[in-house]
């Protein structure tokens, strides 16, 4: 019920065009309940021959109720099939909004593949909920009601069978498939996931599997899965192949019940002949109303396990906690990391414990230490991708958790060695980091990032189109432009995540001379595995096994025979 309530909200901004879609669904079937009923009328009337004036009113009505029956049918399908894009349209900006609003903590447990298929695949199965669930209930309600009802005039017992037979169709019968079907409506959904993310692996990495030999074996898992996802498609089907069958026996037998009960009527004068035949086929057309309920049924459970996922991922904890309200030109005067414990997971030891140091204007702090240290990790923290177990970050003696994190990151500017580039141009990758820029200042930027030669053999310049994730460059000319649109953001901090790390001992000397140049009046905290920078930094934080082993400045740690000396030997035999 609970997803059922979060999925007909969406349905508020649209009620009044929803009734107006309710209203030409009951007319439309009314218009078939109509056509049908006066066709018996003319047909059987003009069997006793009477005068052509007698059947006037019949003919017309068969021409009024044929005309607008396709009338009304037309235009139920164009308000519902509206409404139901744009409630998807607002499903689908709600979802990104949600999921683009929270931290990677709560995606980095998802497969690729498995976000796409919620996004595409869910929001598809969600069309049904809308277009075939929620409007057809009300107007099988109503036009039952009213078709009962009319029969119930001329004799009760007419209703009653009538709306008996509706009801088993319209209730027994999708209670029946909801029940049958919820089990495997959440397979299939995870079937489907699980397709969807081994197909995006398979294509990611189909470079790796082909030059190992591996491809075919991937693909034939993939093939499996699919054939697995067919079957349960294949028992959905069956199921609804068996509730059409058991709506037209429902249709035929009510049919008999109904012919069992006016027959005698007509004998005893009750009812003429002609009303008969009015009253069979009347009865038989009120099940359009109620024949699509049980296969919508089938959608409801598909329909309210996509939902359920989505708003699984989507809709984040909503807390009592507001923001501290700052002024638009806010920056802190510092950062302050202090007693800072982190751990991904309690089944793992703490990935940084009791770190803390603070970073100034002017100021540059150097993180290193072994891969797996929890450098990377520290900078995450700051930018509140992820949350700490224990300890603080402040930003001018205030927690940076009270901080919008959106105006906690407008304050760094990061280079990371993972670089990520879109499916787009130049331009437009170099613009996420300041879209006002104009055309002099990315040039500025590029010749910062040493790409003016590069820029210069570009036959479309700017608009050259770069590639998903950079493809058409090189891994040096991705990280250079990754630097560039740094460069664009002139953030008050810089973080420095081995930035140069695929560059040429040339190119990585000028860069970081910029960067450090560039950025003399900027706090940087810089990490990197080359001591060559160290003798540019006002402190050095040496992290193992997620705690500061040793700290200090470059002379103080030469000095002191520690661990960073016995790395400055290592690292000097490695040149050697």
């Amino acid at each position: 019920m609970k997803t059922t309530y979060k999925l007909l909200r969406f349905l508020k901004p649209f009620v009044w065009e929803i009734c107006l879609s309710v209203l030409l669904g009951i007319a439309t079937i009314g218009s078939g309940i109509g056509l049908l009923g006066t066709s018996a009328f003319l047909i059987a009337s003009a069997a006793l021959h009477p005068s052509i004036a007698d059947l006037q009113v019949s003919i017309v009505g068969v021409r009024f109720f044929g005309i607008s029956r396709a009338g009304f049918r037309y235009l139920e399908r164009l308000v519902s099939h509206s409404v139901n894009l744009r409630v998807l349209s607002r499903l689908r900006e709600w979802f990104y909004d949600q999921v683009e609003a929270s931290p990677p903590e709560e995606l980095h447990s998802r497969k690729v593949g498995d976000l796409l298929n919620r996004v595409m695949g869910d929001l598809e199965t969600l069309e049904n909920f809308y277009v075939r669930v929620v409007s057809p209930v009300v107007v099988a309600v109503v036009v039952s009601a009213g078709v009962s009802m009319f029969m119930g005039i001329f004799d009760a017992r007419l209703g009653l069978i009538l709306v008996t037979g509706l009801a088993v169709n319209g209730i027994l019968l999708p209670i029946l498939s909801i029940l049958l079907t919820r089990p495997l409506a959440k397979k299939m959904l995870e079937m489907r996931s699980d397709l969807s993310s081994r197909t995006v692996e398979w294509l990611q990495g189909l470079e790796v599997l082909q030059s190992s030999g591996s491809h075919t074996r991937w693909a034939e898992a993939i093939l499996i899965k699919g054939r697995e996802g067919s079957s349960w498609q294949t028992r959905i089907s069956t199921l609804n192949g068996i509730n059409s069958g058991l709506s037209l026996l429902l249709l035929n037998v009510t049919v008999l019940a109904l012919m069992w009960v006016a027959i005698p009527l007509v004998t005893q004068g009750s009812i003429t002949g002609v009303s008969l035949a009015v009253f069979l086929l009347m009865g038989m057309a009120s099940f359009e109303s109620v024949a699509g309920l049980p296969q919508a049924a089938v959608m409801l459970n598909a329909s309210l396990e996509a939902g359920k996922r989505l708003f699984e991922l989507g809709e984040r904890q909503e807390t009592n906690k507001s923001f501290e309200s700052l002024p638009e030109s806010w920056t802190p005067s510092h950062v302050e990391v202090r007693g800072l414990c982190f751990e991904y997971s309690a089944e793992e030891n703490f990935q940084l414990k009791e770190i803390s140091f603070t970073l100034k204007p002017s100021t540059k702090i150097a993180l290193v230490g072994s891969s797996g240290a929890g450098k990377t990790s520290l900078i995450n923290l700051i930018l509140q991708f992820w949350k700490p177990q224990e300890g603080s970050i402040f930003l001018d003696q205030m927690e940076s958790s009270r901080v919008d994190p959106y105006r906690v990151r407008s304050n760094f500017a990061l280079i990371s060695q993972s670089t990520t580039l879109f499916s787009a141009s130049l331009r437009e990758n170099l613009l996420l980091g300041n879209p006002q820029a104009d055309d002099q200042q990315l040039l500025e930027v590029l010749k910062l990032a040493e790409l003016e030669d590069w820029f210069s053999r570009l036959p479309q310049g700017f608009e050259t189109w770069i590639g998903d994730q950079g493809l058409r460059l090189s891994g040096g000319e991705r990280q250079r432009v990754a630097i560039a649109r740094a460069l664009l953001q002139n953030r008050p901090y810089l973080l420095l995540d081995e930035p140069v790390e695929n560059l040429d001992p040339t190119t990585r000397k000028k860069i970081m001379t910029t960067l450090f140049n560039l950025f003399s009046d900027r706090g940087i905290l810089f990490i990197t595995h080359d001591f060559a920078w160290l003798d540019q930094v006002d402190e050095i934080l040496l992290l193992q096994n997620g705690i500061i082993l040793e700290r200090g400045t470059l002379k103080e740690l030469e000095q002191s025979g520690g661990r960073y000396s016995e790395l400055i030997v290592l690292q000097n035999q490695s040149l050697d």
